[in-house]
């Protein structure tokens, strides 16, 4: 018997994390195109450091722009297949990279790496704006 739980120990704990990871993708486009605003995609990872210092800089503005963009976290290490399309799609090849899109979806503008809080506003504002 006590084989038997452990045996489904050694079982459950990695496939019910692998689920509750995999529950957490998100399917960005539909997210895009959800207001019919210009969306602002954040493709980050949980080790990078200048992820958590751009997610503290974009919690900041998400309360005074919600209405004008969108923002759409995007963990770059989900092995979903829309994930990794969408990170193919507009070359992401460093985190973070913040990326553009118009209401269609296409790409407007992308910056790789770390950027300060007003040069954020201007680019979110030039979205807006497009």
């Amino acid at each position: 018997m006590k084989n038997l739980i452990i045996s489904l120990l050694i079982l459950v704990i990695p496939v019910s994390t692998y689920l509750f990871l995999n529950k957490n993708s998100i399917d960005y486009t539909a997210m895009a195109n959800d207001k019919n605003n210009p969306s602002l995609l954040i493709y980050t990872s949980t080790m990078c450091l200048d992820c958590k210092k751009m997610k503290e800089v974009i919690k900041e503005l998400e309360s005074s722009y919600a209405d004008k963009i969108n923002f759409i976290s995007i963990n770059a290490l989900d092995n979903n297949k829309k994930i990794q399309e969408s990170i193919k799609k507009h070359e992401v090849k460093v985190v973070p990279t913040l990326v553009f899109t118009d209401i269609n979806g296409g790409e407007t503008d992308k910056v790789e790496g770390y950027i300060p809080k007003e040069e954020l506003i201007n680019k979110i504002e030039e979205a807006i704006n497009e």
